[in-house]
């Protein structure tokens, strides 16, 4: 890259998504949300830069130490600030699909300028942004014209001082939300998001936006303290970069921070041109319905089983089929060839069958495949054959690396014209949805039926508190054939406490650009009428709201396509 594409690069990474900020008013101390309910105060104390937040008059954040450490330097202070700028940006802008069809970005920014005498990094930018339902901040290393130099960042300092010993929830990767418990009682390791409830109309939530070449934050805790640590693996950058976003949300109900644009309004725009060939909608899945039985017939991994699933999706308008593992052969076997199709499982013939139909097919693919076939050439072998995306499992890796794997991947997609769905333990989703949207969902929950376990009522509602703040979580909901799928079904391990109208409902209270539902075609013929409000999820959505909800208790939800308006509630145990 050359020094000056480096420096136009950097300045994008300063003034982020919103196209050139306009400049605010001369007032350049504290930073106010539009509406001016919510101040953010930016200090520099003892050589440390500090931040301290309120929303409607009431402390959220105490004056908060933030900053990084990086090889080669002892600690993260010293600095000197050397200046400060304003902007403010009005947008709207238009997703390629998401929670609404028109997205307004609103924000105020405060660029914190720093400087120190000696060591590794001379010079930082802390750029600050208010908006009326939350403040980030996020730094950049190197800015302005001094040499580019490549830096080891070893953790991030910041450290959010809640002003309150408040009820907090957060994410557990394939478990059950942990919470509520107070932050006084919390110890440990946790995982964004953070969700908090702070009053009766005050909830908040710790996630991060933009992340990007960069590992991702992970938070801990203190017994006996108010406070959470941010920390980060080490991740090497060249200068100018700009660091994920760390990001506070607020708002006065629950359903407020499920609603929320602010990630994506803190990710750069879509890098994929003219991308009117990615389609959010349902998939049928053969997974979970392997094994069921209708009329004589059972359900398998094979063609004929899949014939069934794309003729009513064909007939109901459902835009996809998912083929799961096992398809090539023995997914963890890395001589499986992941282009070669296993006996009896003729994909090229699905292929043409369904897109006949107009119904896209989507193809499992496993990390350790691409351990002896290169990525891009399978990907492109899948576009050749007319597949319409694919299901990545079992990433490998952790941090920076795994950070760059996943993105990989996004944009090998991109460029073939692919969708993607990540399985297990992906990196999570930070509001790149607008930067790639291709990218339609991640397993960034306990999927339903996954790892051998069944969740309930309880665990759904607190994992759309939690874990959907970040983005779209593929959760796999929509099954109607409580009564005999534990004793039918290989893949169903425990029996799903729900009700079929539960079920169908939480298709619609997730939100993904995938709703990929489990059961059989046999099944949705069974229930017309709840397969009915099930087809009619044709995305993008126009509009979301979270009509009503408390954490863990309850949720009613509305989304809506032209005049077709859809809502759905789900309750506990």
């Amino acid at each position: 890259m050359s020094r000056a594409a480096m420096l136009a690069w950097a300045a994008w990474c300063v003034l982020g998504p919103a196209a050139a900020p306009a400049a605010a008013p001369a007032d350049q101390g504290d930073l106010m949300s539009p509406d001016g309910t919510l101040h953010v105060t930016v200090a520099v104390t003892d050589g440390r830069p500090t931040v301290a937040v309120t929303w409607k008059g009431e402390p959220l954040l105490e004056p908060s130490p933030i900053g990084l450490a990086v090889a080669g330097a002892k600690d993260g202070g010293g600095w000197r600030e050397v200046g400060r700028s304003a902007r403010s940006a009005d947008e709207t802008w238009t997703p390629v699909w998401g929670k609404r069809r028109v997205v307004r970005n609103h924000c105020r920014e405060l660029v914190l300028s720093l400087a120190r005498a000696g060591g590794p990094l001379l010079r930082m930018d802390i750029l600050f942004r208010a908006y009326d339902d939350g403040a980030a901040f996020r730094y950049v290393l190197g800015p302005g014209a001094g040499p580019p130099q490549t830096v080891e960042v070893t953790d991030d300092l910041a450290e959010f001082r809640f002003a309150g010993d408040w009820e907090a929830w957060s994410y557990r990767r394939e478990n059950r939300p942990l919470g509520p418990e107070r932050l006084s009682q919390a110890k440990g390791d946790r995982h964004y998001p953070m969700t908090l409830r702070a009053g009766a109309d005050r909830y908040l939530a710790l996630v991060e936006a933009a992340l990007e070449d960069f590992a991702w934050m992970e938070l801990a805790s203190e017994a006996g303290s108010r406070a959470v640590r941010v920390e980060v693996a080490s991740s090497r950058v060249a200068t100018p970069f700009a660091t994920p976003w760390r990001v506070l949300m607020v708002g006065p109900t629950p359903g407020a921070l499920v609603d929320s644009d602010l990630l994506a309004n803190l990710n750069p725009p879509c890098r994929i041109e003219a991308p009117s060939w990615i389609k959010p909608g349902v998939a049928f899945w053969d997974w979970r319905a392997w094994g069921h039985k209708a009329d004589g017939f059972t359900y398998g991994l094979d063609l004929e089983s899949w014939k069934r699933f794309v003729d009513l999706a064909g007939e109901a308008g459902v835009p996809y089929l998912l083929l799961d593992a096992d398809w090539y052969g023995p997914e963890f076997d890395a001589s499986s060839d992941p282009t070669t199709a296993k006996q009896g499982a003729n994909v090229e013939e699905l292929i043409r069958y369904a897109r006949a139909r107009g119904v896209g097919i989507l193809l499992y693919l496993n990390d350790k495949a691409t351990e002896k076939h290169d990525l891009d050439t399978v990907l492109g072998h899948y576009a050749r054959w007319g597949a319409a995306g694919i299901k990545y499992g079992f990433m490998k890796g952790s941090g920076q690396a795994k950070v760059r794997r996943t993105r990989e991947v996004i944009e090998g997609c991109a460029k073939h014209r692919l969708v993607c769905n990540f399985h297990d333990g992906p990196v999570p989703p930070t509001g790149d949805v607008r930067t790639w949207p291709n990218c339609l969902t991640r397993e960034f929950c306990h999927s339903q039926s996954d790892a051998k376990r069944a969740f309930t009522p309880s665990t759904f509602l607190l994992q759309v508190a939690v874990n959907m703040l970040a983005g779209p979580v593929d959760m796999c909901n929509g099954l109607l054939d409580l009564t005999h799928s534990l004793e039918q079904r290989p893949k169903i391990f425990q029996q799903v406490d729900s009700t079929i109208t539960a079920e169908a409902a939480r298709t619609l209270l997730v939100f993904s650009g995938l709703t990929v539902v489990p059961d059989s075609a046999d099944a949705y013929r069974r229930h017309p009428d709840l397969f009915a409000f099930i087809a009619a999820q044709k995305m993008p959505w126009d509009e979301s709201r979270t009509l009503a909800g408390e954490i863990g208790q309850y949720i009613v939800m509305m989304r809506r396509t032209g005049e077709t308006f859809l809502v759905a509630s789900a309750t506990n145990e």
